[in-house]
């Protein structure tokens, strides 16, 4: 007779389905836990790789800055390294300008290779105007050029450039353009409020009467509340002679 009664599972081979289905269950998670991991160790690497290579390039220029003059030049003469960074770029272009290191074909050149490697870069624009203003001698088109894009990349930045480009201008004139004229006013406005500023602005103002520039006119067309008389200058105040412009 055929036996028709229920089969009994044991005991055992529940337990052995059980432990099938936690595995197949598991085994997707596990994989996407792993995954998981995977990605986020990468993303983290991704992370710190820019800011290990920016740190390498921070110290790449400092170490620049702290070098001796034998090394700059040996590094100015090279025209620094094909890959080097912007900013050892801008900085060695500059160095390049300075009575104990110049260098002024490899200044023109670096600060070229700055400024095309980034355009927003104030500082070596600046620089670029003033190395083609002394391959021409005066403003060219060239150093104009220059001048306008750093005023352009940076209007309000760090003081030093700002009274750069004030000064170079008051000491261009006749060769510069109302508009860049307006524009380092307006800029050297801010001079009033951040830093120690008062002598600097005083003798620029002093320079210029005595060049015949109208200062006061100039200064008073700027939207500000502050004038150039609140400069309180005294009257026995001398004038230094206009030095070459130094970045």
């Amino acid at each position: 007779m055929t036996d028709t009664s229920p089969q009994v599972i044991q005991r055992g081979g529940v337990d052995a389905l059980r432990a099938q289905a936690k595995a197949a269950k598991r085994s997707p998670g596990s994989a996407g836990k792993a995954a998981y991991w995977t990605a986020l160790i990468v993303g983290a690497a991704l992370t710190i790789l820019p800011i290990i290579r920016f740190a390498g390039q921070e110290l790449e220029t400092f170490s620049l800055l702290q070098a001796s003059d034998s090394v700059v030049k040996a590094e100015l003469a090279r025209g620094g390294a094909p890959g080097a960074n912007t900013a050892y770029l801008e900085v060695l272009a500059e160095l390049g300008s300075q009575p104990a290191t110049r260098n002024d074909e490899a200044a023109l050149s670096l600060a070229e290779r700055a400024t095309s490697a980034d355009p927003g870069r104030a500082s070596a624009w600046a620089q670029l105007a003033w190395q083609e203003y002394l391959k021409a001698k005066s403003i060219s088109p060239a150093s104009l050029d220059a001048l306008r894009k750093s005023i352009a990349a940076c209007p309000v930045c760090e003081q030093d450039l700002i009274r750069w480009r004030f000064n170079f201008v008051l000491a261009n004139w006749d060769s510069v353009p109302e508009d860049v004229r307006k524009a380092a006013f307006e800029q050297a406005d801010i001079l009033r409020w951040v830093g120690q500023n008062r002598e600097f602005l005083g003798d620029m103002r002093l320079k210029a009467i005595k060049a015949g520039i109208p200062f006061d006119a100039y200064r008073t067309a700027v939207n500000t509340p502050v004038r150039s008389f609140d400069l309180n200058l005294a009257p026995e105040a001398e004038a230094s002679s206009l030095l070459r412009p130094r970045l």
